[in-house]
């Protein structure tokens, strides 16, 4: 049952993907736009949707669960990161694409692909505990995902601001407003949860657009990218089920399983932009791993949820 409900959650999805791609073919939008409004989207709508999770409705957990919850995220991203070690070490892959596929297996899309998903399938109170996620995500990304990247540049120094991000901020006051059961204005409220119903609409868009700069061609001949994107959609998702499945149950488990079927971070792609790498491998994988997406997600969940 909960396969059939992500099909045809994932297949709207798809579809607003696909408005988002065929208006960049079009050439009503271009990069530019999709980056702004991925900053928008990062910044403002995200933030909405993870403290709506609080602010309209009573979170999925007891206060009792919530430190199992985080505990279990990072060792969510603890066995992707095992995981991603291990695939990459395995492939024939230069130095520069072998830490890339490590990371585009270690991190994946929890935010515009994971959010959207599990609000879809576990209603948007369960947003919250999807949203501890961004905890362990940005401290590693920002530690040691960009320090393995930038090795011998020489540059891309990692900040307490990087880090600091404000899905991070936005979860910490979610986490606050759920512990201390502070109470905000009506209209607060309100404001919130109608910035929130733009946020799943708007990042399926902005990946569809993201994924149109890809050279497709390219992309689905490259039996590399291939296996880091399944290794991210069907290995790191049953091994974190196992893992957590053994201390976990409920919601908590299934918004944790889902997180884990997601495709590969679109960040990996932007941090090689960002430290003069070359960014071809990563935005394969991410293409490719995204695509995919859409037929896993739907088989994994009916398999472990």
């Amino acid at each position: 049952m909960a396969g059939l409900v992500a099909l045809e959650k994932m297949v709207m999805l798809v579809l607003l993907m696909v408005v988002g791609f065929a208006a960049a073919k079009a050439k009503w939008v271009d990069g530019a736009f999709s980056q702004r409004a991925s900053h928008l989207v990062a910044n403002v709508f995200i933030v909405a949707t993870i403290l709506s999770s609080v602010v309209g409705a009573e979170p999925q957990m007891a206060g009792s669960e919530l430190a199992m919850v985080v505990v279990s995220v990072f060792i969510l991203f603890g066995v992707g990161g095992l995981i991603g070690w291990l695939a990459a070490k395995a492939l024939p892959l230069s130095k520069q694409d072998r830490t890339v596929a490590w990371l585009s297996v270690f991190f994946m899309n929890n935010v515009f692909i994971g959010f959207p998903v599990v609000e879809a399938l576990f209603g948007q109170s369960a947003v919250f505990c999807a949203s501890l996620s961004n905890l362990p995500f940005n401290l590693l990304l920002f530690s040691i995902g960009v320090s393995r990247l930038r090795a011998g540049q020489g540059r891309g120094r990692v900040t307490f601001r990087e880090v600091l991000s404000p899905a991070m901020i936005g979860t910490l006051l979610a986490i606050a407003i759920f512990l201390f059961q502070i109470p905000l204005p009506e209209l607060v409220g309100d404001t919130i949860q109608t910035l929130s119903g733009a946020t799943v609409p708007l990042s399926m868009i902005i990946v569809g657009i993201s994924l149109s700069q890809v050279p497709m061609a390219q992309a689905l001949r490259d039996w590399k990218a291939y296996l880091v994107s399944l290794v991210r959609l069907i290995l790191c998702p049953i091994v974190v089920r196992l893992v957590l499945g053994l201390f976990l149950t409920g919601t908590p488990l299934g918004v944790l399983t889902v997180i884990a079927c997601c495709p590969s971070g679109a960040m990996i792609t932007i941090l090689c932009l960002r430290y003069g790498l070359d960014d071809t491998f990563a935005s394969r994988v991410n293409f490719l791993s995204t695509i995919l997406c859409a037929v896993t997600l739907p088989v994994m969940t009916s398999l472990l949820l």
